[in-house]
């Protein structure tokens, strides 16, 4: 029987001599005729009185932490549950879906570990976008005595921030590789929390193998990502070779051949057993939906049908179509060309094309542009715009303008510092109105809950990045219903939500895509 006592933080259990072997700590005391032993309630006291069988012990983040919030914002049970995860599992996975308080959880972990003296630094390894105006600022509003440093700059400048010390060091994934030895030499950071580690799920790439490197042995490792598998169930491979090395396959293949079944020489589609294979290699887990942590307003998802422009830019498109459909049947078309062609229907369909000469062709797609423009002056609340394409981002931007709506745009020449600010005003200032966008640019970690409306201008190709950006307006602290509008133009266009909304990847299927769009003309 544990006895629990609160004020001391200690654990009283009926005394053995074999306890008294595994915690030469422990006191032995006499309470109400019981001998017993007792030993602080710390985690590996906890792990080890678990192991003999009291498995209904709870984590001593739970019984013990005050979980400290400078916003006011209390932690929800499966935060704390979180939590009491990451402190119990050295190298583990936090497969918590989007928008369900992650960073919070991974602050609290490592401010628990740091102050029983189980952890002096972490670092914290994130996409680009996420880290002043996610990590830093959350930290910041969670716990404002924790010191915090982005090291982004040229490769000296990181150096020089490296050099100095802080409690939480915030890099991206690309920045591992140009401070590397740097890091290594680091061994007072002694925990590295990869946020989105889906990142490294190609285990041959450089990227994964440097992140590998630098975790290992290291004593605390988390990887965090709300879709581990975005394209096939041998993604998993990379991020078991990141977080549990000891458990990662011989070979990708190998994986590949237990958890996927070959159609012809160029498909592999996942066996039903696929889903249980991958939970038995990343573990240990922790997986809650944001359905289990709050329940949040509906989101709603309607398509909106425009025409096209002009005849100019349904020549354009069919032309194109055809065209596919004879290499089609030429057999002249791969998953490489096609995915190109593919993207040529998708620029004809919202109205700029980008051309063999490097040049950007606009087509006649007032009607598009109306009907956006339209849902923007109808809507009360911010709204947030998705262009698939650099060239439909900037003509945006000439509509807005012209138009004289407030908005800013964030695309891929967007700096990152001056994207933090933009997110910032977005989200807690009354301007701007309008968000307009890449979706790779802003589909991780951003809470943008100050909007309620997200409208397609044309579909992403990566269903990651759709599901991602998607997830930006639901997220906790969502107060109003949301609405997901689609603008579709064309049978590319419709076959391309379809398929995301069946949660497959375009890319990875775009043979098949092609053929059915093709399916017509032949």
């Amino acid at each position: 029987m544990i006895h629990l006592s609160h004020q001391t933080r200690l654990l009283a259990v009926s005394y053995e001599p074999k306890l008294a072997a595994l915690f030469p700590h422990g006191k032995r005391i006499s309470y109400e005729g019981e001998e017993l032993i007792a030993v602080p309630h710390g985690v590996d006291e906890t792990k080890v009185l678990r192991s003999l069988g009291h498995t209904d012990l709870r984590s001593p983040i739970e019984e013990h932490y005050e979980f400290p919030s400078a916003d006011g914002k209390r932690p929800f049970q499966k935060q704390i549950l979180t939590s009491a995860h990451m402190v119990m599992n050295p190298h583990c996975f936090v497969l918590n879906g989007m928008g369900t308080g992650k960073t919070k959880s991974a602050i609290w972990s490592f401010d628990y570990l740091r102050r029983a003296n189980k952890a002096k630094r972490m670092l914290v390894v994130a996409p680009l976008s996420t880290l002043k105006f996610t990590w830093q600022r959350e930290i910041f509003n969670t716990i404002p005595s924790l010191s915090t440093v982005v090291l982004t700059g040229t490769a000296e400048k990181r150096r020089k921030l490296l050099a100095e010390k802080f409690d939480v060091y915030i890099i991206n994934h690309d920045g591992l590789a140009v401070i590397f030895n740097e890091l290594m030499l680091r061994h007072d950071i002694d925990v590295i929390c990869f946020d989105e580690a889906a990142a490294y799920r190609n285990v041959t790439s450089q990227r994964c193998k440097l992140a590998s490197k630098l975790a290992d042995k290291r004593p605390w490792v988390w990887g965090m990502t709300g879709s581990p598998t975005p394209t096939e169930p041998t993604d998993a491979v990379g991020l078991a070779r990141l977080i549990v090395p000891e458990r990662c396959p011989r070979s990708v293949y190998q994986f590949k051949q237990k958890t996927m079944v070959q159609l012809n020489k160029f498909k592999w589609v996942p066996k039903r057993t696929a889903a249980d294979d991958v939970a038995e290699l990343l573990r240990p887990a922790v997986r809650f939906s944001l359905d289990e942590i709050v329940e949040l307003p509906p989101v709603y998802t309607r398509d909106i049908k425009v025409p096209m422009g002009s005849k100019r830019q349904q020549k354009a498109y069919d032309m194109l179509e055809e065209n596919m459909a004879v290499q089609l049947k030429e057999g002249t078309i791969t998953a490489a060309n096609g995915g190109v062609l593919y993207g040529k229907l998708i620029q004809a369909s919202i109205g700029w094309i980008y051309g063999d000469d490097g040049l950007t062709y606009e087509m006649d797609n007032e009607a598009r542009i109306e009907a956006v423009l339209d849902i923007i002056e109808d809507t009360d609340t911010k709204v947030i715009v998705f262009s698939p394409f650099i060239s439909a981002v900037e003509g945006l931007a000439e509509a807005l303008k012209k138009a004289k709506i407030d908005f800013a745009t964030v695309n891929g020449s967007t700096p990152h510092g001056k994207r933090s600010e933009i997110f910032h005003a977005f989200q807690n200032t009354p301007t701007p109105k309008v968000l307009n966008a890449h979706p790779e640019c802003m589909s991780h970690g951003l809470t943008l809950t100050a909007a309620d409306t997200i409208i397609w201008f044309g579909p992403t190709t990566k269903l990651e990045v759709y599901e991602q950006a998607n997830a930006r307006i639901t997220r906790i602290g969502q107060t109003r219903k949301q609405q997901i509008i689609r603008m579709i133009s064309s049978d590319s266009e419709k076959l391309a939500y379809r398929r995301l909304a069946d949660r497959q990847d375009l890319q990875a299927n775009i043979l098949d895509i092609i053929a059915e769009l093709a399916a017509e003309k032949l």
